[in-house]
């Protein structure tokens, strides 16, 4: 339980954080020309990453290999308690017939 509660505590954390402060719009609006480019870029006409941040930069690819590797991790300990558990149920004896 104790877990549970510092999870819920940890994640509420940059919700508080990411509000608006008082006295500051809640968002802003950007208008774009759909003329000029289409809804949609055209392949390869965007800029080069130059932060790490950036679409394609070093921290999207660590994003994306971390999502593997924890996707990898639950598959893994599935696999294995899932065989424990079949091992568990296969070296039980048989039960006693009742007459």
């Amino acid at each position: 339980r104790l877990v549970a509660v510092v999870l819920v505590v940890l994640a509420a954390v940059p919700v508080a954080v990411a509000s608006p402060a008082a006295g500051q719009p809640a968002s802003s609006t950007t208008t774009i020309d759909p003329g000029a480019t289409g809804a949609v870029p055209r392949p390869n006409s965007g800029a080069p990453p130059e932060d790490a941040g950036d679409r394609g930069g070093w921290a999207q690819g660590l994003v994306f290999v971390l999502t593997l590797a924890g996707l990898a991790a639950i598959v893994v300990l599935v696999v294995r308690s899932s065989r424990r558990a079949r091992a568990a149920v296969s070296d039980r004896p048989p039960p006693a017939a009742s007459a």
